[in-house]
């Protein structure tokens, strides 16, 4: 039967204040799994400290800045003079029990690596997701959003696998697509850790670079169907007239028939989308940034104007989804944009997130350009033409696209484009 501590003669023998360094010491041990025996060696000793350890231990007076205490043999003296049980027992006697963190974190580690091998398991009929799920486990990024809390991750990967597993949908509205799934219209709003991963996790499926703003995410749940917000920023477009009977080609051809542009909005091209069978395979579509120069070419081209696209000054959700759908459907696509920083970072975003080329938009354009006002500011990362960061550095004034108009029109009009002398067609 274990000895009961007796508390009053344990606090008399190692409650001393010179030896709180050394019971500071035989705790660390126990935390970290080290059994409280052999030798313990507190370095820097001061005389204080020594004086106290020898006449715990009951020997004679010792020199040096190293002390070194044999733990068998103050476990031993403890247990025979009927204070405690053994050196274990002393130091939760005086310090409550002591959790032992490396046989925790041990635990813990093997919690994580069964939740990181189930969900590689769960999610092993996506390998879109599975690099991700990886990630995940290697950056320690989950642990973080769900509260270092291996059991909750779990919970929330299965809930997870429960949103994969019912994407791509058909234009449903996000607070319609949470309730059908947890009961609860408020489910994948932003904020709580299931959301969070959800959002990243369907960028991944749609192939739809994140931003962890609104934004990013209507166009992350745009990319597989899901609808945040589906009558926001419209797309802006002319003259592009499509094959097939859904509502939002009966609407496209009716206007480029009259000459007018249409807004297209979120909802039209998730629930009618450009496929396949839209006749624009190999097309040239034309893609500007603002709607001003949609207006101008309205005006002065109609109906003879190839289809042309506007993000209209930002590269929102539907105007992203519209310009994935034409590229997906065979069409070339083109971009133009403003030559200064503003224009030059949502050109940034248009052409790595849909495949369109530049359109009249390298240095040499640039360079050839009227300019206009200066600019604040550094342009950026130009990777279509390096050549143009510099440029636009160099020279420090915008080019709005309003300004070469006439330029640009001669494409709109001819059967083919042309490519300029830096290559950027």
């Amino acid at each position: 039967m274990a000895m009961t501590p007796d508390l009053s003669r344990l606090r008399q023998a190692l409650a001393d204040p010179r030896l709180e360094r050394l019971l500071a010491l035989l705790r660390r041990r126990l935390e970290m799994g080290i059994p409280l025996s052999g030798f313990a060696t507190l370095t820097a000793a001061t005389g204080a400290e020594r004086a106290a350890v020898d006449a715990l231990i009951g020997r004679r007076p010792t020199r040096g800045a190293t002390l070194t205490v044999d733990l068998d043999a103050l476990s031993e003296m403890l247990r025979v003079a009927g204070i405690c049980e053994d050196l274990p027992c002393a130091v939760e006697a005086l310090h409550g029990p002591i959790v032992n963190r490396r046989a925790a974190n041990l635990k813990r580690a093997a919690e994580w690596d069964t939740v990181w091998s189930d969900a590689r398991t769960t999610f092993a009929h996506q390998p879109a997701l599975l690099p991700w799920i990886d990630e995940l486990a290697q950056t320690g990024t989950a642990k973080r959003i769900c509260g270092e809390d291996p059991a909750g991750t779990a919970i929330v990967l299965q809930e997870l696998e429960r949103i994969v597993a019912s994407v791509p949908a058909q234009a449903v509205p996000l607070p319609a697509f949470a309730a059908r799934l947890f009961g609860d219209a408020h489910a994948l709003d932003p904020g709580s850790p299931r959301a969070t991963l959800a959002v990243r996790a369907v960028a991944r499926l749609g192939g739809v670079r994140f931003e962890d703003d609104a934004e990013g995410r209507r166009a992350a749940w745009a990319g597989v169907g899901v609808m945040c917000d589906e009558l926001s920023t419209p797309a802006l477009v002319f003259n592009l007239a499509v094959h097939g009977d859904t509502a939002l080609a009966r609407l496209l051809r009716t206007a480029a028939g009259a000459g007018e542009p249409l807004h297209v909005s979120l909802r039209m091209l998730l629930r009618s989308p450009l496929g396949n069978g839209s006749g624009i395979r190999d097309t040239d579509v034309f893609v500007c940034e603002n709607p001003t120069l949609l207006a101008m070419a309205v005006s002065q081209l109609g109906r003879r104007c190839a289809p042309l696209v506007c993000v209209n000054g930002q590269f929102a959700t539907p105007a992203l989804v519209l310009l994935r759908q034409l590229r997906a459907a065979g069409a070339r696509l083109h971009y133009h944009g403003d030559f200064d920083p503003a224009g030059i970072g949502i050109a940034r975003r248009v052409l790595a997130e849909s495949g369109a080329r530049p359109w009249r938009f390298g240095s040499t354009d640039y360079r050839a350009a009227p300019k206009g006002v200066r600019f604040t500011g550094s342009p950026g990362a130009t990777p279509w033409d390096e050549a143009l960061s510099e440029a636009m550095c160099n020279e420090g004034r915008s080019v709005h696209e309003e300004a070469v108009f006439d330029s640009l029109a001669m494409d709109l009009t001819r059967k083919c484009v042309v490519v300029s002398a830096d290559g950027a067609g």
